[in-house]
């Protein structure tokens, strides 16, 4: 089946049905002559994608469920976290009622503080608790790990010590020049690119062999620039090198990372994937060894 005939079938148009190939959602296979074939099961995917994406999800969220073994239980978390969100809107306006009928700040803190507070996921309280670029790294960096509920009194305890650890940790010795870098990255990532950073990594977790099979020529040049005097003269460089010697020094190996393990099951799971994926992509490239490495 072409392109023509699957847009008319899923009811898709072209450019989407692009978008869901580089993201590696599908792969159909291509003919001597360059065009597409899709084949049925191409054609289930992109239906399946079209209605999960109508359901709001993201595209990191979307593989997660193809690629799961058991599609209820995955979309039982993401039904769960719409309930959260439902919940959450029908009390956020009733506070609002509350505040247009007779403004008093005190009570309505403390309405918001019972009632409210219990529904925020992780990555709410932390955006809430670290406003700015700070937050924004954070869930930039842990963002498909921090969508579950403080639902006991074992991760209150754990992102109790995670909020006084970011909360009283140094602040990092940075230039003006890095410092620009960092808030001019982060100002105009949009939600697509971090979707799509989180998938591409969540896809070599899922199937290192897989991932270095499609992305050799990728993998290399990126070797090859990481290693250039060019690279390590650039403020990306500059910022990655002093973070990874402030994480080494200041807990966050033994402080942060554990009790992310604790309050997160998905980011408990990513992290035992990822130190597999590493040592693989070790043994395939020795020279990575001496690259920066996010071994977490």
């Amino acid at each position: 089946m072409l392109i023509n005939q699957i847009c008319k079938e899923c009811s898709l148009t072209k450019k989407a049905i692009e978008y869901y190939e580089k993201q590696g959602l599908i792969s159909p296979q291509i003919a001597e002559n360059g065009y597409r074939n899709y084949t049925d099961k191409d054609v289930y995917l992109l239906k399946e994608i079209s209605l999960l994406r109508q359901l709001s999800l993201s595209i990191s969220d979307i593989k997660n469920i193809i690629l799961s073994k058991s599609k209820s239980a995955a979309l039982s978390r993401h039904k769960y976290l719409l309930s959260l969100k439902i919940e959450k809107a029908a009390l956020q306006q009733k506070c609002l009622e509350n505040l247009i009928e007779s403004y008093d700040i005190s009570r309505e803190l403390k309405y918001i503080e019972t009632n409210i507070n219990p529904l925020f996921t992780i990555k709410e309280k932390l955006l809430m608790s670290f406003p700015g670029s700070y937050g924004m790294y954070l869930c930039v960096h842990f963002g498909p790990y921090l969508n579950e509920k403080i639902d006991s009194e074992e991760k209150e305890k754990a992102y109790s010590k995670i909020v006084n650890f970011l909360d009283s940790v140094p602040k990092l010795d940075i230039t003006e020049e890095v410092e620009e870098y960092l808030e001019n990255s982060l100002a105009f990532m949009k939600e697509a690119d971090m979707d799509k950073m989180n998938n591409q990594v969540l896809s070599a977790v899922e199937d290192v062999h897989k991932y270095i099979e499609n992305n050799k020529n990728f993998i290399e040049e990126y070797m090859k620039v990481r290693a250039s005097k060019e690279f390590k003269e650039s403020e990306a460089y500059k910022f990655q090198q002093l973070l990874l010697d402030f994480n080494k020094s200041s807990g966050y190996y033994d402080i942060f990372i554990p009790n992310l393990k604790i309050l997160s099951s998905s980011y408990r799971e990513y992290s035992s994937k990822l130190q597999e994926a590493n040592k693989l992509l070790i043994e395939r490239y020795p020279e990575m060894k001496n690259l920066y490495y996010d071994n977490i």
